[in-house]
């Protein structure tokens, strides 16, 4: 299926008008079904006790025979079978069958009119009984009313051998399934019997509307509340992408506080958006089961009445099987969306040691049950479709075949667009980058701005947007993943007092990190502290400190303030600069 949901917007209105067609159609089909078996068809047809008899239909070959189906109403009941040698004693296949449907038409006709008509036979009364004669065995009907014996079908040598049995047992097995089969028919004709089962179509009939009225209500109310949710989702996503290019404009400047914004306002925006999916998948399977419901309900109507039973045969073994499969597959369509919305729900509801695990979650989650949703709607779709072939006799081996030569020519021919759909699904399982962190892909560094399957875009501090296919990324550098460093390093003149120094460093982060707003930003206690290198000309003091995701430049900076302030006053003077390939 596709990915989109039956739309309850603008399209609504175009979908519950085929729905009411739909439905109008059935109904109008039932009616006219009844209508046409009774008194028009008695003006169209030729007047006349004996309807017309099947028409020779179904001769196929199995194994050394030719066989053809006997039905009685639309219900098969046994089969005959012939030689495939045309030089045969017995009568013709084609020949044999119309004559066994002729004879089955007679013991079914009506007399009178179609509300109060009458079988010429008695059902209750009805006998089936085997003759045997010969090398052959001869099927007979009678009834109280019918003395004389009316043959149906003999069994002969050719019927044995096909069913690898003896004509005795063969006829018996007969006389059983059509001793049924007319048996049920005949009572199908019977006043009481229609009048009976008009009541029941009525009742069902009845229940239906009130279904599909109560369950048109609740789309109803789903489309109102799914319309607001739509609105809030719209809100909420321009807020997000307002924030996302604020905090991809401030690249290493003050971002903690523009990222914290972002990540908020994406917490908020994940509820109405999950609850959209919810209310979509339950507006579908709502759909679904409203038309499954009306389609079983036709089509079961369709075989209480014998005038109908043909029609309900063709769209028992043809339309209901299709049908049923498209409306099966978008059900576990939506029955899977509801499910993997509920487990990423449980996911990012999860316990987390630290709001940073779960906003990460709430990015990396949508993006995973996408790519999970599509490709369940593939293989579904790839299911249903082998299905709906088999079911109109298309060899599915020869389908598998040619499909699978064709996905083998795509793929040498989309090579690197399948090879970055798998690197992202990777990135994305393994948790390497989200929206929102701060990476470097040799040669650009920036905010991750987009994310989807197939590619990365990152904004680097020259405001460009950077497009980077995943299957082109061979290394990426996070550097706000979880929490970041400053690799703090300053120059002190050799002659200074060089244990003050390093207390006045030590002091200044140390008190930076214990005011409220850089409490969370300065972590401590420092990594190391202490010389880093000597020379005539300086000696380098370093400390490692570790920070809050993309707090690091911003406490890089006032820290270089701090401890420029404090060696001022304490008169101690900065060494020469750095050597050019010191950081290398």
């Amino acid at each position: 299926m596709p990915n989109g949901l039956p739309p309850l917007s603008g399209d609504k209105r175009e979908v519950q008008r085929f729905l009411v067609v739909l439905r109008a159609a059935a109904i109008v089909a039932i009616v006219a079904g009844f209508c046409v078996s009774g008194p028009v068809a008695a003006q169209l047809s030729l007047p006349s006790s004996v309807p017309n008899p099947v028409s020779a239909t179904g001769i196929r070959q199995e194994g050394l025979f030719f066989t053809a189906p006997i039905h009685v109403d639309a219900n098969q009941v046994f089969k005959i079978a012939g030689p495939l040698n045309p030089n045969s004693a017995h009568l013709p296949l084609a020949q044999r069958q119309l004559y066994v449907q002729t004879a089955i038409a007679e013991v079914l006709a009506t007399h009178g009119s179609w509300i109060g008509s009458t079988s010429e036979y008695d059902p209750r009364s009805l006998r089936v009984e085997v003759v045997q004669g010969g090398d052959v065995a001869s099927l007979q009907v009678t009834d109280d009313r019918h003395r004389e014996p009316l043959a149906i079908v003999t069994v002969n040598s050719d019927d044995a051998r096909y069913y690898q049995s003896s004509i005795p047992a063969v006829a018996e097995q007969w006389q059983t399934a059509l001793q049924a089969a007319l048996t049920m028919a005949l009572e199908l004709r019977q006043p009481q019997r229609r009048a009976a089962n008009l009541r029941e179509v009525g009742r069902v009939a009845a229940v239906l509307a009130l279904s599909t009225l109560l369950l048109s209500a609740l789309l109803v109310v789903l489309g109102r509340r799914i319309q607001r949710l739509r609105a809030a989702v719209a809100a909420q996503t321009d807020k997000v992408a307002a924030q996302r290019s604020l905090l991809a404009e401030k690249q290493e400047g003050s971002t903690h506080h523009q990222r914290s914004i972002f990540l908020s306002l994406a917490l908020t925006a994940l509820a109405p958006s999950q609850q959209l999916q919810y209310l979509r998948a339950s507006s579908a399977v709502i759909y679904a089961l409203i038309n499954l419901m009306w389609f079983v309900a036709v089509t079961w109507a369709f075989t209480l009445f014998p005038r109908t039973s043909s029609l309900a045969q063709t769209l028992t073994n043809d339309a209901l099987a299709i049908a049923v499969t498209v409306v099966v597959t978008v059900f576990l369509d939506r029955v899977l969306d509801l499910a993997i919305n509920r487990i990423a729900t449980f996911w990012t509801d999860g316990s987390f040691a630290e709001t940073e695990d779960l906003a990460r979650q709430v990015l990396r989650v949508p993006t995973i049950s996408h790519a999970i949703r599509a490709i369940k709607s593939a293989v579904l779709i790839f299911i249903a479709g082998l299905t709906i072939l088999t079911q109109l006799g298309v060899p599915i081996g020869s389908v598998v075949t040619i499909g699978g030569i064709a996905a083998l020519a795509l793929s040498f021919a989309a090579q690197s667009f399948v090879r970055d759909f798998v690197n992202g699904f990777l990135v994305l399982i393994e948790d390497q980058y989200v929206v929102g962190d701060y990476i470097s892909i040799v040669p650009y560094s920036g905010i991750v701005e987009n994310f989807s399957l197939r590619m990365v875009q990152i904004r680097d501090s020259g405001g460009d947007l950077v497009t980077i296919p995943h299957g082109s990324v061979t290394m990426v550098v996070n550097r706000s993943r979880n929490w970041s460093r400053i690799d703090f390093r300053v120059p002190v003149a050799p002659e200074a007092d060089i244990p003050k120094a390093l207390a006045l460093v030590q002091s200044s982060i140390e008190d930076l990190a214990r005011e409220p707003e850089w409490h969370d930003a300065i972590r401590l206690p420092l990594e190391f502290i202490g010389v880093d290198q000597i020379s005539k000309d300086w000696v380098i003091i370093r400390a490692a400190v570790k920070t809050g995701p993309l707090r690091q430049f911003e406490g890089r900076r006032e820290i270089n303030l701090r401890v420029q302030q404090a060696f001022a006053k304490a008169g101690i003077a900065l060494g020469a600069q750095f050597p050019a390939n010191y950081y290398s």
